[in-house]
């Protein structure tokens, strides 16, 4: 997160972050960490992690992870001004897919794109590159330029 957040320094923030995604790494194979957010909540300062896995973060992973991040954190209370809440969530299923990570972490799910002509289209996403996404619809194959698209999010079916 750049620029300076008030219960941490900037130049903290990459020293905790770089010692997160190694323990997570480390620890839970097959979970990863997407990102690290510090916000403050109502006053409150908050440090929140938000994980992905394949077959979707489950309630006992994100409490396991927090139980492993919250004695971490412990060795970094000097660099924390204030008290903090830890919150552990999975991404969410609105979360934009605008990375390449997010297009990895997507890839053979439905996702939703929006072109810059605000026209929507749904497929599976087969494959992505730096240019273009390749999306399964119908059985048939549509390349589309990632330039020309404004939003892309998972589909969700209600």
């Amino acid at each position: 997160m750049a620029g300076e957040i008030s219960f941490i320094g900037a130049e903290d923030i990459s020293t905790v972050n770089g010692a997160l995604s190694s323990l997570i790494a480390e620890r839970f194979a097959d979970v990863e960490l997407v990102e690290v957010r510090y916000f403050k909540q109502y006053g409150t300062p908050v440090v929140e992690l938000l994980l992905w896995k394949k077959d979707g973060i489950s309630l006992n992973d994100c409490e396991a992870v927090h139980n492993a991040v919250s004695t971490e954190l412990d060795n970094y209370d000097s660099l924390f001004k204030e008290p903090y809440n830890l919150n552990i969530s999975s991404m969410g299923l609105d979360r934009k897919i605008e990375t390449d990570d997010d297009f990895r972490r997507s890839l053979d799910t439905e996702i939703e794109c929006i072109g810059s002509d605000k026209k929507k289209i749904h497929g599976v996403l087969k494959c992505y590159d730096a240019d273009s996404i390749v999306l399964i619809i119908n059985s048939n194959e549509k390349t589309i330029k990632r330039n020309n698209l404004t939003k892309v999010q998972p589909y969700v079916r209600f």
